[in-house]
């Protein structure tokens, strides 16, 4: 079993790096793409997510017997932009209605790397290598795309901006497929300042649930860095309270407990918040909240992420 190569946050001046490529960074869910005898999709907790997408039958639009490949499930809206909103639609559901979400809002398998082409491992390879391959073995087609790549990174910032897109990516041309690493020859340079939080609590002072609480790793320990309680629709409302309830712990997971009376819960979920900056006590200022992450393990949430 592969493991995703993974980005390490860069600055606008990476833009201007020599020798690296530059792609859009979109906003979905990271997942291995296994042809096999058929098409298995693994997201980054392991999970086997095939049976939720069930519009991604690429098979015959991939040249090969086995092939492993690295991409991003994206749903787009009608502007043509990844939205996160529309995938969350398509995650927070139940088996029984996957047909029917894949009609209303259908999804694209994004693909930007290959780690394994019939038999034969290519993550030594240098990137430019790989995409050299992953052009000659994948052909694009209704649900299956291959990501757009281009050396001045600073057009396609400008391009992002225009668009308001989440950002940008900065690859390394010679670099190889670190497995499972947070590398510094991948960068994500974001338009906006977001971060992947862990969820280690609620209050409920008004409703089910009013806010959630919200922890990063610093090393092995989660650290407090706030609540967020603005962004949510009813729907997730409804749908966290359903996680969140058999979470609940007696026994806070953080270091630093806050003041705050709040519900404590194992440290098992992981949202996408959006925040102005990290005030001096370490708490993140005016989050939003954008949505439940499926695809991402508590652990790969650290502090070096707002740092």
């Amino acid at each position: 079993m592969y493991r995703a190569m993974l980005a390490s946050p860069g600055k606008e001046e990476d833009l201007d790096r020599i020798g690296y490529v530059f792609e859009p960074k979109l906003d979905g869910t990271r997942a291995l793409c296994y042809k096999d005898g058929g098409i298995r999709f693994i997201n980054r907790r392991d999970r086997d997510i095939t049976e939720r997408y069930p519009e991604l039958d690429i098979s015959s639009s991939i040249r090969a017997r086995d092939c492993v490949l690295d991409g991003e499930i994206v749903v787009f809206d009608d502007t043509g932009n990844p939205s996160f909103r529309l995938l969350q639609k398509r995650e927070q559901t139940s088996p029984s209605v996957y047909h029917l979400r894949s009609r209303q809002h259908p999804s694209t398998y994004v693909v930007f790397d290959i780690l394994n082409h019939d038999g034969q491992d290519l993550t030594s390879l240098p990137l430019s290598e790989r995409r050299i391959v992953l052009e000659s073995v994948v052909t694009e087609g209704p649900s299956l795309r291959k990501i757009v790549q281009t050396m001045e990174g600073r057009k396609l910032w400008a391009l992002i901006l225009d668009r308001g897109v989440e950002g940008v990516m900065a690859k390394r041309m010679d670099s190889k497929y670190e497995q499972g690493i947070r590398s510094q020859h991948w960068l994500k340079i974001k338009t906006t300042l977001t971060v992947d939080c862990v969820v280690v609590g609620y209050s409920h002072e008004k409703r089910a649930i009013s806010s959630l609480a919200l922890a990063l790793y610093d090393d092995d320990v989660l650290v407090y860095v706030g609540r967020v309680g603005t962004g949510f629709t009813e729907d997730q409302m409804e749908h966290m309270v359903r996680i969140l309830e058999p979470l609940r712990i007696d026994v806070p997971p953080v270091v630093n407990v806050p003041e705050h009376d709040l519900s404590w819960v194992r440290p098992e979920m992981v949202c996408k918040v959006e925040f102005l900056e990290l005030t001096i006590n370490g708490h993140l200022r005016a989050p939003s909240f954008r949505g439940l992450r499926y695809d991402k393990p508590p652990k790969d949430c650290g502090m070096e992420q707002v740092r």
